[in-house]
């Protein structure tokens, strides 16, 4: 079985088409969960991705009747010293009042995203998501506890987590939206409740749990499989995956000095938390893109990602502009440290998802 766990360096090619037969996914725009793409000689896959981007993007900004909400600043931390116990002890009688606070923050931030986005109510059960977090968060905690070393915390929970995110990713990919801030936000609760020295021993732990919830590992092993182990598709992603936090963190230093001083509603781009995030959001990006070259299909993005960041960025505060400049880098980066014979693989993908987020879709 050939998998992402085998993931084992200039000239930028001209491809502009991706010959593919999957479905995209199509939200309140025909009427159905998917629809095919139109085979149409000399029409490019991007630049029907770019038209399906510009009506969905028109489409929910035509709801958009109300003014952002900001981000309910955080409760103060408390600061006290304690051994592995004592923080142990902490966390675990936080827990449980930090979850129910950030549903009540996350209800705050996104309740009116339901009927602007077409999600069915029904979809969004406040109890069940906030006993996933819960259970998870505890896992971590436990995992803590007992001394486990952070990398075995993929290992213990890992799993639990990829089922957690597809079971809510299955329903409706917007519902992970929903789950996704309810983590983020429960995680900065119980990080608040520690002191600066214990914060920095328990955050690698929280950080695997978040990855595993952000990034769809489960989605790309499961695609790697269809492929055989020399598959030009399959190399490629596998090269790319041992670059893409090094690349997520040029891209980002790159893109926060072009945009010194820019402030989101979570705080400055050189904030140590908001940094940790925005790398991360880098390496979402790539992940995405390793999932459609496996697949043969821009339909993750479509289906997942992009309609995640219409609704979550706005909300944040994080501009399109900042977006665009980002992956503007990131096509840059990866061109850079990838052999020429993997960025034919990826450069159609990136062009399109380059589009897709592109000021022509946001113009409105």
């Amino acid at each position: 079985m050939t998998g992402i766990s085998q993931l084992s360096s200039k000239s930028l090619p001209t491809a502009d088409k991706i010959e593919q037969g999957d479905s995209l996914a199509s939200r309140d725009i025909t009427g159905s969960d998917t629809h095919k793409l139109a085979e149409a000689k000399g029409v490019s896959v991007s630049s029907f991705a770019v038209s399906w981007a510009k009506k969905y993007y028109s489409i929910v900004a035509a709801r958009e009747n109300q003014a952002p909400r900001q981000i309910p600043p955080s409760p103060e931390s408390t600061y006290f010293e304690g051994n592995r116990a004592k923080i142990v002890d902490k966390l675990t009688n936080t827990l449980k009042l930090a979850s129910e606070i950030a549903w009540n923050r996350v209800e705050a931030l996104l309740g009116e995203q339901i009927e602007r986005h077409g999600i069915y109510p029904s979809l969004i059960n406040p109890l069940e998501i906030v006993a996933d977090s819960r259970t998870l968060y505890r896992k971590a905690i436990d995992a803590y506890a007992e001394r486990e070393p952070i990398f075995r915390l993929s290992v213990l929970v890992g799993k639990d987590i990829i089922q957690v995110r597809r079971k809510y990713s299955q329903t409706d990919p917007l519902v992970l939206a929903f789950v996704t801030v309810e983590f983020q936000y429960t995680s900065k609760i119980l990080l608040g409740c520690l002191s600066e020295s214990e914060r920095s021993k328990f955050a690698p732990y929280l950080k695997i749990v978040d990855d595993y919830l952000h990034i769809p590992y489960g989605e790309i092993n499961e695609a790697a499989t269809n492929h055989s182990p020399n598959s030009r598709a399959l190399l490629a992603v596998q090269h790319l995956w041992q670059h893409k936090t090094e690349i997520a963190s040029a891209v980002y230093e790159r893109a926060s000095f072009q945009h010194q001083g820019y402030r989101s509603s979570s705080g400055y781009l050189t904030d140590r938390e908001i940094k940790i995030s925005g790398i991360r959001d880098v390496e979402i990006f790539q992940s995405y893109l390793c999932w459609c070259v496996l697949e043969g299909s821009i339909r993750p993005v479509q289906q997942e990602l992009f309609p995640i960041c219409v609704m979550l960025y706005p909300k944040l505060h994080v501009s399109w502009e900042l977006v665009q400049d980002m992956l503007l880098i990131l096509f840059w980066e990866i061109c850079d440290r990838l052999p020429a014979e993997d960025l034919t693989v990826f450069v159609p993908y990136l062009r399109t998802v380059t589009e897709m987020f592109s000021s022509d879709v946001f113009e409105n």
